[in-house]
């Protein structure tokens, strides 16, 4: 799964910083463009298929998500933490839906299904993205008040130093939870943007930011 995940990072690095090469090419040469803007469109186009099979069938991370949310609805529990396992619950069908729909418009568009599919379902796979994309916001928002709670709260240096590594994560999550944000937008409502660099830009720095993330988690094995 990491090798897949870290494959379609990459792919969509080299996706969207073609898609950004393309976008500042035309605004920079009106008159003769970019010589080779077929092809690179052409390649782009490959990568996005590609990034689509290596996620096919993703769903069983949101079943897997969903199953290890710790309940807590019992008279023992506040009342915000019945609100925040409620809003996980939430997210973790989200994700899911989403999946499903991801996986409908993947194999309409390489031909299993009707390819009229892809068309049909692509809207509702961007206000997925949109509602999953919300309530991460909130996920994380709430892990930093927590961390920033711990930190508070931590009577060693080395409990200090850990709390402010997992807020440094928190803050990577959040930075590139704002690019996708901006990419979706896009998704959403097509005619939001008046120029394709504000999604050719936001979603090359979400693919870094999506591997640099990934790069922080297992820099200590990678190393070794």
């Amino acid at each position: 799964m990491l090798i897949s995940d870290g494959r379609d990072k990459v792919l969509k690095v080299f996706q969207y910083f073609s898609k950004a090469f393309l976008w500042a090419s035309d605004a920079d040469n009106k008159e003769r463009g970019f010589r080779y803007t077929e092809n690179v469109n052409a390649l782009i186009a490959q990568f996005s298929i590609t990034r689509k099979l290596l996620r096919l069938f993703h769903a069983t991370d949101p079943i897997n998500k969903i199953y290890n949310i710790p309940l807590a609805f019992g008279s023992q529990y506040s009342r915000y933490q019945k609100i925040m396992t409620t809003l996980d619950i939430i997210d973790g069908f989200v994700c899911l839906a989403n999946d499903i729909v991801d996986d409908i418009v993947c194999l309409s568009k390489i031909g299993v299904l009707d390819r009229s599919l892809a068309k049909k379902y692509s809207p509702y796979s961007a206000r997925l993205w949109m509602t999953g994309i919300w309530l991460d916001l909130n996920s994380v928002y709430q892990r930093i008040a927590a961390t920033n709670r711990a930190i508070d709260q931590a009577v060693t240096k080395e409990e200090v130093l850990r709390y402010l590594r997992e807020k440094d994560r928190h803050y990577y999550d959040l930075i590139k939870l704002l690019f996708d944000l901006v990419f979706c937008i896009g998704d959403c409502w097509p005619h939001f943007y008046k120029s394709g660099g504000w999604q050719a830009i936001s979603g090359s720095l979400s693919g870094f930011m999506s591997l640099f993330k990934m790069w922080r988690r297992f820099e200590g094995s990678l190393l070794c």
